[in-house]
């Protein structure tokens, strides 16, 4: 086997599993959601599932690793030898495959609008004229694909100098940034003028909004936005020194750091689109339509505009390292491909499959419900049970440092059982199957 690279300190492997979990999960999506279910009840419960399920699933996932120093697919064929455990290894890494390949247009979406609001493209443009750019922009395939390229090429130069030279100097340099960027736009946001209609649609408690869809949507966000059962939280563990014993306290700083960012980012969209009386929409509509609009209305907004895309590329980029060190983690490890012709294997892989996402709004579509809906919840529900009921709590207490009785009987109610059951449902509301029960029960 490769000689396994090792996390200079704790504080470059925390970074970097940071830099991972913060993604555009918690700049675009987890606002809305916020608004859109319940404000201050739908973040209440969000934060009973990131402390009841999440952080323990994650660090789970990070222990997997550590306790084996394998990828995914090895880490279940060295616990479980021989059986059908390891597919969910294989599951892990294709939704990496997957998320890293249809999602990268988007990420050229976001370096193309940093270019552009910073030469003052949408700063010329009317409301009706910005919304007309996004979709002649993204109708422009040669356009698209280039800029996609771009970041593909990029991310490829970061990875092939290493874990330590590549990936941690990376995290290291561009989470500062991030966070940096993340201050400067929320006090821009909070003081601008009639800022409390934005605050009220965002965190306002509203019982009456959070439904089972929204429960559902928490749990999945939770998942999405943390990156549980994506296989890079698994490799980062398996860069651990074999003496690390703080994976509870590391995966809880992780969670919590990168929540937080999530709560912060809805701090600057929805103050500032309800400032200017913009339409809080959703996805694509608020990131590259309405905030265009919000940052031309804006005094300085030219530079506050291209702050704020730099931040998401710089939360992208962050994610899309460690996606990309998960994929080589496992080319190299099962294939016994050199870490340089992994790389480069990778990001022809992820280029081939964005080149089709971002042609195809079928396939986009397609690939985002199975990702996020399907696949990463399934892959957390299996390894969950595989946790619990296979691998069993006191060698996963052992590996990751708990020495609690207490803590021990807790966690294992959480993933042996609590956790599954959990899943399990939401999973099946995923796929409609609980509805059609009810309506066959009635």
């Amino acid at each position: 086997m490769t000689e396994r690279e090792v996390w200079t300190s704790r504080f470059s492997f925390i970074m970097a599993v940071l830099g991972f979990s913060i993604g555009i999960g918690n700049l675009w999506r987890f606002p809305y959601l916020v608004g859109r279910y319940g404000g201050g009840v739908f973040l209440a419960f969000y934060l009973f599932v990131v402390l009841f399920l999440t952080i323990p699933l994650f660090a789970v996932e990070i222990t997997l690793g550590k306790a084996t120093r394998q990828d995914p697919v090895g880490a279940y064929r060295a616990l479980a030898p021989r059986t059908p455990w390891v597919l969910n290894g294989y599951l892990n890494v294709a939704t990496m495959i997957l998320i890293a390949g249809y999602a990268s247009p988007i990420l050229g979406y976001i370096l193309a609008y940093a270019f552009k609001t910073a030469g003052g493209t949408f700063s010329r443009l009317s409301s009706a004229d910005t919304a007309g750019y996004f979709g002649r922009f993204t109708a422009n395939r040669p356009e698209v694909v280039a800029w996609t390229l771009v970041t593909v090429v990029f991310l490829v130069l970061i990875v092939r100098r290493g874990l330590n030279k590549g990936v941690e100097k990376a995290n290291n340099l561009m989470l500062p940034a991030l966070f940096l960027i993340l201050i400067v736009l929320v006090v821009r946001a909070v003081t601008l003028p009639g800022v409390a209609k934005g605050l009220a649609f965002y965190l306002k408690p509203d019982a009456s909004k959070f439904t089972w869809e929204g429960a559902v949507a928490a749990i999945g966000q939770t998942f999405f936005a943390v990156g549980v059962a994506m296989a890079t939280a698994l490799v980062y563990g398996s860069y651990l020194p074999k003496e690390s014993k703080k994976v509870v306290a590391n995966s809880t700083i992780v969670v919590l750091t990168s929540t937080a960012v999530a709560v912060l980012a809805g701090l600057v969209i929805f103050p500032s689109v309800f400032s200017f009386g913009l339409d809080p929409d959703s996805g694509f509509g608020l990131t590259f339509i309405t905030m265009p609009n919000v940052f031309n209305r804006m005094p300085a907004g030219r530079i506050f505009g291209t702050l704020f895309y730099i931040l998401f590329f710089l939360a992208a980029v962050t994610s899309f390292i460690g996606g990309y060190e998960a994929i080589i983690a496992w080319l190299r490890d099962e294939h016994r491909i050199p870490r340089e012709r992994g790389v480069w294997i990778t990001g022809a892989g992820v280029m081939a499959i964005a080149v089709v996402s971002s042609v195809s709004g079928a396939f986009f579509k397609a690939a985002d419900y199975l990702a996020n809906n399907i696949f990463l919840i399934l892959g957390a529900t299996i390894m969950a049970v595989f946790a619990g009921w296979v691998w069993k709590m006191p060698n996963f207490a052992a590996a990751a440092g708990i020495e609690s009785r207490a803590a021990i009987r807790a966690w294992t109610v959480i993933v042996k059982y609590a956790a599954p059951i959990i899943m399990l449902f939401t999973w099946l509301s995923q796929l409609k199957v609980l509805d059609t029960l009810v309506d066959l029960w009635r």
